[in-house]
């Protein structure tokens, strides 16, 4: 796993990160099994603080239509942790925040992920996709 970021702000703007290309475990390939990228916003309760983190890592992708016929390289799996929350901020703050993500993006290693969609059943689980292909939002 890959800490981008510890301590998130409610005002961060961007959300670019570098990091070393091997440092992604990858997963042994197995048939009907896809892993990819997968970024996970979560809170992280130490014995002093609580700050909130976003990670990377490499997961198992769920079996959908989309996956299914494309490269699932051009995605990353976004996740909000149900207890994501900003300390001493009213909920507002954290919607703001993931909605200046949303309609900004995530870069990693120079490639933007821009929000692509949800299901249904996704907004129970509250994991989103990210799409890399840059031609669909020009």
């Amino acid at each position: 796993m890959i800490i981008l970021r510890s301590g998130l702000l409610p005002d961060d703007e961007t959300w670019e990160f570098t990091f070393p290309p091997n440092s992604l475990a990858s997963r042994p390939s197995r048939p009907g099994l896809v892993y990819g990228k997968a970024i996970s916003l979560r809170r992280n309760d130490d014995e002093v603080t609580t700050t909130l983190q976003m990670t990377l890592r490499m997961e198992q992708f769920p079996s959908n239509r989309i996956l299914n016929s494309d490269d699932t390289s051009k995605f990353v799996l976004f996740s909000i942790d149900r207890s994501f929350r900003f300390p001493d901020q009213p909920m507002k703050v954290g919607v703001e925040y993931l909605v200046r993500l949303f309609k900004r993006g995530v870069w990693l290693n120079g490639v933007q992920y821009r929000f692509y969609g949800h299901s249904n059943s996704q907004l129970v689980w509250k994991s989103f996709f990210r799409n890399a292909l840059f031609a669909i939002f020009s």
